[in-house]
């Protein structure tokens, strides 16, 4: 094995922009430019014959050290606006899926709701959030939702059944299609409800 000690490609192709950059004078109100004026003791070292070139070493190291942690954290936050674009553009698809999407917690408690899913309880997101979802449906779709909670909680899987809806009247408003899966945070479960096309529709809930 080799014992090489070299650094990574990435680190060496860093430190070549931070070298490239002190290459040129620093723009007014620079990063680096206090960095610097905290160094003004090398810059004295540097003056004299004795230890100018062991100061003068060191300084250009510092400074290139300095560079490098500033490119670096130009990088991170160029990486934190990736990802909150890309989280932003998937929360306005999940929250604009034709499926209804729940987040639920270990008591069946909602967590979290689409925009559909909030339509498909009749109220609002804010009114439903902490509300238990076996509250929404009849004794039997009640049993079935634990039944697969308790599924998937025991081997990963993501059985499905069929729920009927109540709304906030205590009528029925719908037989759908219901699939569970483990939360993969460790918070509870997500479930995605959905519409069963009319011919495929069976009065009697069942998980699968």
């Amino acid at each position: 094995m080799s014992s090489s000690t070299s650094p990574p490609d990435c680190l060496t192709t860093l430190r070549e922009r931070a070298q490239s950059s002190l290459a040129y004078p620093a723009a007014p109100g620079g990063t680096y430019g206090s960095a610097m004026a905290a160094l003004r003791v090398l810059h004295e070292l540097a003056s004299s014959s004795a230890t100018s070139v062991d100061a003068l070493a060191l300084l250009h190291e510092l400074q290139v050290h300095q560079v490098e942690l500033d490119l670096q954290a130009e990088e991170l936050r160029n990486t934190r606006a990736e990802l909150e674009a890309a989280l932003a553009r998937q929360m306005q698809r999940y929250d604009a899926a034709p499926v209804a999407c729940l987040g639920l917690d270990f008591q069946a408690r909602i967590l979290e709701l689409n925009a559909t899913a909030v339509q498909l309880l009749g109220s609002t997101r804010e009114a439903l959030c902490g509300q238990r979802l076996d509250s929404f449906l009849p004794p039997a779709s009640n049993l079935v939702l634990h039944d697969l909670l308790a599924y998937a909680q025991q081997d990963g899987s993501r059985p499905s059944g069929a729920l009927a809806v109540l709304g906030p009247d205590g009528t029925t408003l719908h037989t759908m299609s219901a699939s569970v899966s483990v939360d993969p945070t460790g918070s509870g479960y997500f479930l995605v409800i959905s519409p069963i096309p009319d011919g495929l529709r069976n009065p009697s809930a069942t998980v699968g």
